[in-house]
């Protein structure tokens, strides 16, 4: 029926589309007595909703939308859960139509409760009553207390054992039936009362009083008729025996005799013509004629109260069976419904207080005017553990976790289940810092050891900000935020750790939130540019090739604040593809324009290699514009290699398949380390302005060429980053680097200034 409900509502938002508005969506959802109705487009976004915070939610990958917006199923009717936004248990189903738009209807399962009313005893008992030729009903509990009857004044009274034999009889198992006066009525009525069962235990009794209006009726009929038959026989007898003619009475006395209805029906008076009785065994013949109507209409009436009979004795089966499957559905239904409270303010995983719990509790302490710290609790590369050994293993570490914080806490302690991979803890009533510490030392001290889990050990860390209140804040939402940031700020800084909430951390997110909305205005309102810095040959003095740079056309914000943002938040993919095809199309416009054609190096980004398709959408640019691979050169630096190690090299060798050179970009900047250069599948190696700056001094020089010597050995070209003296260029072409870039060329300059240098010989001028 809630499914049925659910689909209603839906195909009716559908073929009323072109109303849809928010207003439109409230009035229908109240009209059908639900609790929330979206409608969303092809991907997810709700467009109108009956609740105005929706407005603008998208579904992400984990929703049970998330698959449906993707399939081409066009009905999802799923269970009681949790909604996302809340943890509220919601019944929902979705309904699309034609476009891939759809309507997403919600009932709150507290709400179900109230669906099952119409199923009550109180319900069937009046339903029953409405039914013809029954005067009643009503049901009774084992102790005789009328628990439900369709005169509702009567409901409560306790019926006495003793005089109620009929209801003791039925609370035992035993079928009855007994014809007594009913008042209220005035008349007679058959009172039916039967044992209810549930699961075979009888929990109460039916009683049902049947009209016998139309029994009664027939029988008063053949009562009468029989009594004239009677006083006419005693009259004509005495008139018989007054007038003396004995004969004929005797003969009419022997006639008579010979009336048997019940084996000879059939039989009637002889006329003899002239005789005295002859009018007499007329009218008797008549009126046996009417009796044998009679009799046939009483058998008749015997026959369709048979068949009334077994027709109340099927309703009563039926009705027993009904009442039997309703029970079973009502208790099905309590189930549900206490797993749904427990659902409500508990992790089903974990047996956890869940988030609802632990936010009703912070929110307590606050209205006590106590104080206290909230620590959240992320794990370490929760995600790695999933992926290597599965979400069942996954499972099994986090009620690991569960338990071993459900060990220390105390009194003052309370600990639930954030979701996720994320842990809740309360501290209540302290404000002494160094005692909320030792609580974190507590929790960092179960992860020192490793867990062992179905035979295998497993270390796992764990990164907890702290923030106390109302020091930090008295607000529910703020606190967590605070503990967010805070637990942010240790994974930052290397995990496997804890820290304190700082009024700086806020500051610095409402920073990071400006810079990513600018970077995505500036990805939909082409707000991005590229400036390109020449490579010079160290021995020609001629502009080889250039490096693209990304910069924001409208912001003075550094490639190094906002690169990283890109690349923290995924856009990095996004704007790595837009700066590959702006190059292929301005390699394009200079050949097109006749100019000679030089390589542009691509900085790559690590988070790039989650592209899968990065290298069939190069490949397919390079086409469209019919541009050589070998005037691309992509740009990686070592920590590319610090993850997946083996899909990357694959990456890149089918990037240089291809005709893409690879440059190894930031060589001698942390991670560098010469046994790199023997299996990287790169073709040149840029030394880093640092180690230039370090090893470029006489003292130092003899490193640089060795450097320079190994990497030439290996089959590598060599630019030297950041030159910006000629002492360095000078030391540089001795060594033997192949290409130099930095500000003593030039620094990176727009497109429109790039013809102006594009041919510049810098041996022919004079340097800087």
């Amino acid at each position: 029926m809630l499914e049925q409900k659910i689909r209603t509502a839906g195909k009716t938002v559908i073929k009323n589309e072109e109303k849809i508005n928010d207003d439109f969506l409230i009035e229908l959802m109240k009209d059908f007595h639900i609790d929330e109705l979206n409608w969303m487009n092809e991907n997810g976004e709700i467009l109108y909703s009956s609740i105005e915070q929706y407005l603008g939610w998208t579904t992400f990958k984990g929703h049970p939308l998330y698959d449906f917006v993707r399939s081409k199923d066009q009905e999802l009717i799923e269970d009681i859960r949790p909604d996302s936004e809340f943890g509220i248990p919601f019944k929902y189903g979705a309904i699309k139509n034609e476009n891939g738009y759809f309507v997403q209807v919600g009932i709150l399962a507290e709400n179900i409760y109230k669906l099952t009313q119409r199923f009550d005893y109180q319900t069937l008992v009046e339903e029953l009553a409405q039914e013809e030729n029954i005067i009643y009903a009503t049901i009774v509990d084992t102790n005789l207390k009328a628990i439900a009857d369709a005169d509702i004044e009567d409901i409560g009274i306790i019926y006495d054992a003793a005089k109620e034999t009929q209801l003791q009889q039925a609370t035992n198992g035993t079928i009855s039936t007994d014809e007594w006066f009913y008042p209220k009525i005035g008349k007679k009525v058959l009172e039916v009362t039967a044992p209810i069962f549930i699961n075979k235990k009888i929990t109460g009794a039916l009683v049902l009083g049947l009209s016998m209006d139309s029994v009664y009726s027939s029988v008063y009929t053949i009562f009468i008729t029989s009594s004239i038959i009677s006083i006419m026989i005693f009259l004509l007898f005495l008139w018989i025996q007054n007038k003396n003619i004995i004969r004929p009475v005797n003969q009419l006395n022997y006639n008579i005799n010979q009336i048997d209805m019940e084996n000879n029906i059939e039989y009637r008076l002889p006329l003899v013509e002239n005789d005295t009785f002859w009018g007499l065994s007329l009218s008797i013949n008549n009126l046996l004629d009417k009796s044998n109507t009679y009799l046939y209409q009483l058998k008749e009436n015997q026959h369709n109260l048979k068949i009334s009979n077994q027709e109340i004795l099927a309703a009563y089966q039926q009705l027993t069976a009904s009442d039997e499957e309703l029970r079973a559905q009502y208790d099905e239904i309590q189930n549900y419904t206490s797993y749904i409270e427990y659902l409500a303010y508990n992790d089903d995983l974990t047996n956890l207080p869940n988030r609802r719990s632990f936010l009703e509790k912070l929110e307590e302490s606050i209205n006590k005017n106590q104080s206290g710290a909230v620590m959240l609790l992320d794990l370490d590369n929760f995600k790695e553990i999933n992926d290597t050994l599965g979400h069942t293993y996954g499972d099994k570490v986090l009620i690991t976790v569960a338990q071993a914080l459900i060990n220390i806490k105390d009194e003052q302690v309370f600990v639930s289940r954030f979701g996720g991979d994320e842990f809740l803890v309360l501290i209540e009533g302290e404000n002494d810092i160094s005692i909320i510490e030792n609580y974190a030392k507590k929790i960092t001290n179960i992860f020192k050891n490793d867990f062992m889990i179905d035979e295998n050990e497993i270390y796992i860390g764990c990164s907890i900000g702290i923030t106390q209140y109302p020091f930090d804040s008295n607000q529910v939402n703020q606190l967590i935020i605070n503990a967010d940031l805070a637990m942010y700020k240790v994974k930052a800084l290397g995990k496997n750790s804890y820290m304190f909430f700082k009024k700086e951390m806020t500051e610095k997110l409402k920073k990071h939130i400006e810079i990513e909305r600018i970077l995505r205005e500036a990805i939909t309102e082409n707000g991005f540019k590229l400036l390109y810095q020449p490579q010079v040959c160290t021995y020609t003095g001629k502009i080889v090739g250039f490096e693209a740079l990304l910069r924001l056309k409208n912001h003075s914000i550094s490639p190094a604040v906002f690169i990283p943002t890109l690349e923290e938040n995924g856009m990095i993919i996004e704007v790595g593809r837009w700066v590959t095809k702006e190059i292929i199309n301005q390699i394009a416009l200079w050949r097109n324009n006749g100019v000679d054609v030089k390589s542009i190096a691509i900085n790559f980004s690590a988070k790039q290699l989650d592209d899968s398709n990065y290298i069939t959408f190069l490949e397919n640019e390079l086409k469209k514009k019919n541009v050589e691979s070998k005037y691309i050169e992509i740009e990686i630096t070592e920590s590319i290699f610090l993850d997946k190690k083996e899909e990357t090299i694959t990456f890149l060798n089918k990037l240089r398949r291809l005709g893409i050179k690879i440059a190894l970009d930031d060589f001698g900047t942390g991670y560098s380390s010469l046994s790199y250069l023997t299996f990287l599948p790169v073709d040149k190696m840029k030394l880093d302005k640092s180690l230039c700056d370090k090893f470029l001094e006489m003292e130092n020089i003899a490193i640089m060429d060795n450097i320079i010597s190994l990497a030439h050995s290996l089959n590598l070209e060599v630019l030297a980053e950041g030159i910006e003296d000629i002492e360095q260029y000078n030391r540089l072409k001795v060594g033997g680097c192949n290409y130099i870039q930095g500000y003593l060329f030039s620094k990176p300059v727009e497109v429109t200034e790039v013809e102006k240098i594009y041919n510049t010989v810098y041996l022919e001028k004079k340097l800087p």
